[in-house]
């Protein structure tokens, strides 16, 4: 990440602003530190997690760029379909590539 670029906010749903408003906001990086990152508006987020730095917690998680939240959503709509067809899914740490085929195979 660098001063000036534009980054994406995707609200946490345990957090107070999903309960809110659930749209994805955009912000500007004002500064970049060894561990987090600030923003214009939104304050500082941990630049591994990418969430919110906060004394309780985090409302917002950080994305780069559009593509990198949209692979989030994907991921976690692709393994909602194949839980609801499997009754016993916990939930894989697997890439979206096989997760697509999954929910192909499945037809869900």
């Amino acid at each position: 990440m660098e001063k000036g670029q534009t980054v994406y906010l995707r609200p946490v749903e345990l957090g107070n602003a999903y309960r809110i408003d659930k749209s994805i906001k955009k912000d500007v990086v004002e500064k970049v530190g060894r561990k987090y990152v600030t923003l214009a508006r939104y304050g500082k987020f941990d630049i591994k997690s990418g969430m919110e730095k906060t004394l309780l917690s985090s409302d917002y998680e950080l994305f780069e760029d559009k593509e990198k939240l949209n692979l989030k959503i994907e991921s976690e709509d692709l393994q909602q379909r194949i839980k609801n067809s499997i009754p016993k899914y916990g939930g894989w740490k697997i890439d979206i590539e096989k997760l697509r085929k999954i929910t192909d195979i499945l037809n869900c």
